[in-house]
């Protein structure tokens, strides 16, 4: 358990056997005489995995007293005193609420399936590659070792023609606009003011620095939706080039992902102004914030590749996943926290379940709140986005000749 305070966090460990046998019932912060609690995080046996957060009047509803101390409400928070340690006796319904929890292990079962699935999968690429054999001086087409060989290959010999036409497609972008670069910032900007001022009185009276709390997750899914709504009709928007000259299908997309991160980088200049503004602490856990990028990229990347294949031959496809994309953005806790605002088990089933959630939550907990969250789901999900691109660059490099016939 965290008590998450104006001066701090404080740890409690409890016990399984405490919990089960309920006497649990006393919160101790030892070394202090006063506390003004924000709220409290319950967390299971996997340390990053948030179980519950409780907001400071929720949580006094469970104290039964406060020895030697008192209880004092206050806008925002509310103080605990006591006389050199704060000792509060919880009531019983804290305890149940515990050994509630503590025998479900909901999230932790989700994860362990989760990880399984993956396991099998990696196992039956292992077989594949096993299998795989050298036929004369060939490798065999379309096997694992041939496509990440042929992959990494291609890479190297069209890399500078990725950045080339990321610059080009950015420059063309803003060649006719007065404001030119500025729309870069311009739209996530006032589309956090226009989230902030409809859903700020409703989901964001618990949220601390609401407006860097959206314009951080508005800029990560930004680059998420831009990029698969374009993968669709990638192909097709392209016939001029590919039926042309050959180029690896991947490039097309790959020059988009790349267009879309300079476009990132340039918004994230206000990002870094909000976080001086409002005095944001940025600690070690910031890494976390990169990881979650980058597992956010190979996902982008991995969904993108197999949406471009089925994209080419089915025409309507791109309106099937706007509209999917409109219904994921209002499921990933963009201006709401997903553990907090969503009703048990459903937080539990979209944080574990959503990729998008999960990967903004764990990037804002990094950078807002100097907090290592979701780590096992960061690690299963690196796992399945890089499944995913390895399907997508198979599907593409085996059916991509077929394309020019179709476009």
């Amino acid at each position: 358990m965290k008590i998450v305070t104006t001066k701090g966090t404080y740890v409690q460990e409890i016990g399984s056997e405490d919990i089960a046998g309920g006497t649990c019932q006393l919160v101790e912060l030892t070394g202090i005489e006063d506390a003004k609690i924000k709220k409290v995080r319950f967390y299971g046996e996997m340390k990053s995995i948030l179980l519950k957060e409780v907001p400071y009047g929720e949580f006094t509803n469970y104290i039964d007293r406060v020895e030697n101390g008192e209880i004092i409400w206050d806008d925002g928070f509310v103080e605990v005193t006591g006389e050199k340690n704060i000792r509060m006796y919880m009531k019983q319904d804290y305890i149940q609420i515990l050994q509630k929890m503590s025998a479900s292990f909901f999230q932790e079962r989700l994860i362990l399936g989760e990880l399984w699935g993956v396991i099998v999968i990696m196992i039956a690429v292992g077989i594949m590659m096993i299998q795989e054999r050298k036929t004369e001086n060939n490798w065999n087409n379309h096997g694992p070792i041939f496509e990440i060989k042929k992959f990494c290959g291609d890479i190297r010999e069209y890399w500078q023609y990725i950045i080339y036409a990321a610059k080009t497609d950015l420059k063309a972008e803003v060649a006719d606009s007065y404001l030119n670069r500025l729309w870069w910032l311009l739209e996530p900007f006032f589309n956090m003011i226009v989230y902030v001022v409809v859903f700020g009185n409703i989901m964001g009276g618990n949220v601390e620095n609401y407006a860097t709390f959206i314009f951080s997750a508005l800029l990560m899914w930004n680059f998420f939706s831009k990029t698969i709504n374009y993968s669709v009709k990638s192909v097709r928007n392209n016939k001029d080039i590919i039926t042309k000259v050959y180029i690896p299908k991947f490039v097309i997309l790959l020059s988009n992902m790349v267009l879309n991160l300079f476009k990132l980088l340039f918004s994230m200049t206000v990002l870094v102004v909000m976080i001086l503004i409002f005095r944001v602490h940025i600690g070690v856990n910031l890494l976390w914030f990169i990881l979650s990028y980058i597992v956010m990229m190979l996902l982008s990347f991995g969904l993108g590749m197999i949406f471009m294949h089925f994209g080419v031959y089915v025409d309507d496809l791109s309106y099937a996943i706007g509209i999917l994309i409109n219904m994921l953005m209002f499921l990933s806790g963009i201006f709401y926290d997903v553990m907090t605002t969503l009703p048990d088990p459903l937080n539990s089933l979209m944080l574990c379940l959503n990729p998008v959630a999960m990967l903004i939550d764990t990037m804002r907990n990094a950078l807002l709140y100097n907090t290592a969250s979701n780590l096992p789901l960061v690690g299963v999900w690196f796992l399945i986005s890089v499944i995913l691109c390895g399907i997508g660059v198979h599907i593409v490099y085996k059916n991509e000749n077929s394309y020019v016939k179709i476009v």
